[in-house]
């Protein structure tokens, strides 16, 4: 057996999300980008914001209606090889109308970044969104991170390894909300995905983040779809299961009826734990 008791095929299966779904997609990455263009349609953002020199090193940024807001970051899915901001802003409204500043960050995808790179990305757009939080009307003490499926895997690697930058940049991540998430990488290394990752053993164990828990602090809230895979809701049990027993404040939550693509289209997903 290969992992866990699975055979190749599968596992193969319990790491494709599309199965529970019939396997076509395409609907729900059509109302991503439909309901991401309304929101920048209805709110006026401002887009292509560069944090960095890549051309991929972008971010889309939705003001709040007042000055000194609370920010909420979005960091999207795609298994690190697909989607981008663009179809990334669907929560926006909600989280606007709440009082809320949104950021969705974009990120180079493989095969052109390394995972690594990718979470360095990640943590330079919010170490930007801290150095312009005067002009952009933020409060960067005030920060939600949140992240679906490979975004999931990015937010908590982010926060494993950068609460010390994030603090000396004067941001505060309070809450931090992970959406069907992949925290353990050694069954994505046996698995097709794998393909234009090229996971080395040494990128398995440093960016898992199930061995690299990060400092205590923030409010974790860990939320799977009912309708996931096994071995998803599993990663995301025994993920939640983990920052317990290290002492995090954190809620493990599933959510009923849904699937892998339509649980970032409901707001009560970006719902911080403590307002649960």
């Amino acid at each position: 057996m290969l992992y866990r008791g699975f055979s190749q095929a599968e596992l193969e299966e319990q790491y494709a999300p599309s199965s529970m779904v019939g396997g076509d997609i395409a609907p729900y990455l059509a109302s991503y980008g439909a309901l991401s263009a309304q929101a920048r349609n209805d709110l006026s953002p401002q887009e292509n914001l560069r944090y960095g020199d890549g051309t991929a090193q972008v971010l889309d940024f939705f003001p709040a209606q007042g000055i000194d807001a609370p920010l909420h970051v979005f960091i999207h899915g795609g298994y690190w090889q697909a989607l981008s901001q663009r179809e990334s802003a669907m929560m926006a409204p909600e989280l606007v109308q709440n009082g809320h500043a949104f950021a969705c960050v974009n990120y180079t995808l493989a095969p052109a970044a390394r995972l690594g790179e990718m979470v360095q990305e990640c943590l330079n757009a919010l170490l930007w969104l801290a150095a312009h939080a005067r002009e952009l009307g933020i409060n960067p003490s005030q920060v939600t991170l949140s992240g679906h499926s490979a975004g999931a895997h990015l937010a908590a690697m982010v926060m494993a390894t950068a609460s010390d930058a994030l603090a000396r940049a004067g941001m505060r991540v309070r809450d931090v909300i992970l959406i069907s998430g992949v925290y353990d990488l050694e069954p994505i290394s046996l698995t097709p995905v794998n393909d234009p990752l090229h996971l080395t053993p040494v990128e398995i164990n440093d960016l898992s983040p199930t061995l690299h828990l990060p400092a205590p602090g923030p409010r974790y809230r860990i939320t799977v779809a009912e309708r996931d895979t096994a071995e998803f809701i599993r990663q995301s049990r025994d993920y939640a299961e983990l920052l317990r027993k290290a002492g995090h404040s954190v809620g493990f939550d599933l959510q009923k009826g849904m699937h892998h693509f339509d649980i970032i289209l409901h707001p009560g997903t970006f719902a911080p734990l403590k307002q649960r």
